[in-house]
Parts: structure tokens; C-alpha cells; sequence
């Protein structure tokens, strides 16, 4: 099944300075940009490299970069599938590279939603099981928090306790898993 996605590129990475405590969890973030043909916006694409060969990716249009909702607003633009199918895109060109890698995102909540079960949630979930085979990746929601994690098993398979690692390191460094 082929994927309408945008052309895409690597722009740079960014490390993480490393301070100990539950910020050596964040190793280093990667940006990556592409432009829709359609509405000729850029967007960014950020993929935050954690412990243990996660990922996660988060979006948002460049002339957003500066507001704090950023990852919440609605572009009313129109084209959510090829946006969100080029982040699959850059996930499965990740997950090629890296046979360890696990991926995991927030469906943010728009200004009429609670955090629980969002639209953008429903949305992605669909995606990720069309593109992410059960076999090679276990499938993990947390509906409440609207939070999906996608955990390639072969990595579960060698730590099984590698879950766990990932929450207690989430939790550490942000309110929203407490």
C-alpha cells in the first residue's frame, strides 16, 4: 500500500545537554521539513531520540514554532492525510535504519476536546495499524492521555522490562504521565 506523502528532508540534529538525573533520557532531536505542494506551508517534523532506540514525533506547520500550542492547533488547510502520512514515512525510514526502533506520539487535543480519546489520536491510531505490522510491533494506547507507543518486539523480546524503563523515564521528565 503506498503512502501519498510530501518530499521531505533531513535539516539537522540537535543534542541534548546532558545534565544527569531524568534528562539523560532525551538523548538528541532531529529535525526534519517538507513543504505541501498544495498549500505551499512548511512544516516541521521533530523526532525526539529517548533511551532505549524510542522515538517520538511531533509536527506543526514552521510559522507555528513559536506558539506554545503549537502541536495543538487546526490548520484548517485541508490535508492531514499526506502531513501525517509523510511523519509515517519518516517513521518507517527510521524503523528500516534501526531494527530496535519504537515510536510513540500524543494525539493532542483541540480547544473543544479533553485530553482523553482525541480526534488527532483516533486519527494517527488508524494510520499506525494500517503501516506498522503487529508481528514486528506491539500496539500500545494509553486512551486517557491519548498516547499510543508502537514498540518494536523484538526489542521487547530482549528487555522485557523495557516498557517499564520507558514510563518511569517519561514520568521523570513530564507531568502529563504522572
Amino acid at each position: 500500500m503506498a503512502l501519498v506523502t510530501y518530499p521531505y528532508h533531513f535539516v539537522q540534529r540537535f543534542d541534548e545537554i546532558r545534565t544527569g538525573g531524568p534528562n539523560d533520557f532525551l538523548r538528541f532531536k532531529l529535525l526534519y521539513s517538507f513543504t505541501s505542494p498544495k498549500t505551499h506551508q512548511v512544516y516541521w517534523v521533530w523526532v525526539e531520540v529517548y533511551k532505549h532506540d524510542f522515538y517520538a514525533i511531533k509536527f506543526h506547520l514552521k510559522s507555528h514554532r513559536d506558539s506554545p500550542k503549537k502541536y495543538s492547533i487546526m490548520t484548517g488547510l485541508g490535508e492531514p492525510r499526506p502531513v501525517v502520512n509523510t511523519c509515517v514515512n519518516i517513521m518507517l525510514e527510521i524503523a528500516a535504519m534501526n531494527e530496535r526502533a519504537s515510536f510513540g506520539f500524543i494525539g493532542e487535543h483541540s480547544g473543544n476536546e479533553t485530553t482523553e480519546n482525541t480526534k488527532r489520536f483516533r486519527f494517527y491510531r488508524r494510520l499506525m495499524l494500517t503501516y506498522f505490522k503487529k508481528g514486528e510491533f506491539r500496539h500500545l494506547e494509553d486512551k486517557t492521555k491519548s498516547f499510543y507507543m508502537l514498540m518494536r518486539q523484538k526489542a521487547l523480546d530482549e528487555d522485557p522490562d523495557l516498557i517499564i524503563k520507558l514510563e518511569q523515564g517519561f514520568s521523570a521528565m513530564y507531568d502529563y504521565f504522572d
